[in-house]
């Protein structure tokens, strides 16, 4: 994760071992990695082995933004106090040469403004929380396509790195030329992807990998996964370019059933509040414990409700 984000995490897990034996009896957890048998499932351990991580790396973002919007909250009582006001002013300072005291308010103005503020830090929150989840999306898809570099490497375009590929697999003095080919080719994949929306993004992920909503789901799928990813995008990049009222597009998708929190009417205010934020929150959490699941069935099959019990 990028440092200019803050990459701290506030949550962090514990690996616990269970042997294969309490497959059917499994404890309180919210990850499953799933060691590989066949060579054909290293790919499927990677992945589960970078849920956890993902997980609290999602939840410790969610957790920054709530610390700051609630530290807007106090400090807005605390300016408010008729105590406080008495003895004090708030200033706000600059490094402006001709004037560094830009703000000078009473109390009760310095609360309203703090409050004011929130609306603003709980859609930073929503940019952010995105940002993530494209990283997320396109690290695992990246973990699946280097066990599987040929998803991307049809067509003549790529006959010599096929070629390279091929010499590699015999010849260990061309191991590192293909390794650094690949890696370069799937850095310019990488990049082309960007453009095509992280909706699709994930839905081709998930039709390569032949990853599904678990048995158990009755309700959601992957298509509708894909299209919720494509909300909270239709929404950041509103917020990014500065939308002050909401879209026909956007209302429009916020009317489907699985549109969550979002609940935005065509020609109103762009307001967001924490709910909206939380909504967010929610799908990131939900959506690794599906893909968890998912994965989980790829190698045992239909698993039954045990495993569900605490996916969420």
């Amino acid at each position: 994760m990028s440092y200019s984000r803050g990459s701290f995490d506030l949550v962090g897990h514990n690996i616990i071992f269970i042997p294969e034996g309490y497959i059917d009896h499994l404890p309180p957890i919210n990850n499953i990695i799933i060691k590989a048998t066949h060579p054909e499932e290293q790919w499927i351990e990677d992945v589960t082995e970078q849920i956890g991580d993902w997980r609290a790396k999602l939840r410790s973002t969610y957790i920054r933004w709530s610390l700051a919007i609630n530290g807007l909250h106090v400090a807005a009582e605390k300016y408010a106090d008729p105590e406080w006001a008495k003895q004090h002013r708030f200033v706000v300072e600059s490094l402006r040469p001709d004037d560094s005291v830009i703000a000078n308010w009473d109390g009760q103005t310095a609360s309203e403004a703090h409050r004011k503020t929130v609306p603003m830090l709980t859609a930073f929150g929503i940019i952010d929380l995105y940002a993530n989840l494209e990283e997320v999306i396109f690290s695992l898809y990246r973990t699946y396509l280097n066990y599987h570099p040929n998803k991307i490497l049809e067509g003549d375009d790529f006959k010599e790195l096929r070629q390279l590929q091929r010499q590699a697999k015999t010849d260990a003095s061309q191991r590192a030329v293909w390794e650094k080919a690949w890696q370069e080719q799937l850095n310019r994949w990488h990049r082309k992807k960007l453009y095509d929306g992280l909706g699709k993004v994930f839905k081709a992920f998930c039709n390569s990998a032949a990853i599904k909503a678990p048995s158990t789901y009755e309700h959601t799928t992957v298509e509708t996964w894909a299209e919720f990813i494509e909300i909270i995008a239709l929404l950041r990049n509103a917020l990014i370019h500065g939308a002050t009222t909401v879209s026909e597009e956007l209302a429009a998708v916020c009317a489907r059933p699985y549109a969550s929190t979002f609940d935005f009417t065509e020609g109103k205010p762009l307001v967001i509040n924490l709910y909206h934020l939380q909504g967010v929150d929610l799908f990131c959490e939900q959506l690794l414990t599906a893909l968890n699941l998912s994965l989980l069935e790829l190698v045992y099959g239909s698993v039954g409700k045990n495993y569900y019990t605490y996916g969420g």
